[in-house]
């Protein structure tokens, strides 16, 4: 005689296997997100980066302290629009400065968040 899966049998099958896609499918989706989390973030941290190293650079022929104050300046990069700001400060030693550079993405929801913010000196050594 043949005997074949019974109706509870196969209900539980399925609410198993519901239950294990269900994990997958949302898992799958925290992975997606954490990916483009980090990308931003990469990114972010080049840019600021890039700034600092910017600001160094401006500063190799000039003998005079670097003015404080603060600066902001817009980016595009990956397809995305950035905005970089940067703080200048005095420090104890008179040629030397502190800079605070803070990271911010647009979305295309009108919102802006920091994403990465660096602290640098730049100076006349």
């Amino acid at each position: 005689m043949s005997r074949g899966f019974t109706l509870i049998e196969l209900l539980v099958a399925l609410a198993v296997f519901a239950i294990v896609a269900t994990t997958v499918y949302t898992r799958s989706g925290d992975s997606i997100r954490n990916v483009s989390y980090m990308e931003e973030r990469t990114l972010a941290g080049w840019l600021a980066d890039n700034e600092l190293a910017l600001m160094r650079m401006a500063r190799l022929d000039i003998e005079a302290p670097m003015p404080t104050g603060r600066g902001e300046r817009r980016v595009t990069m990956a397809g995305r629009d950035w905005v970089v700001r940067n703080s200048v400060e005095s420090t104890t030693h008179p040629l030397l400065r502190r800079v605070d550079i803070e990271v911010v993405v647009e979305s295309n929801r009108d919102e802006r968040h920091t994403v990465h913010t660096l602290t640098g000196f730049v100076g006349r050594y």
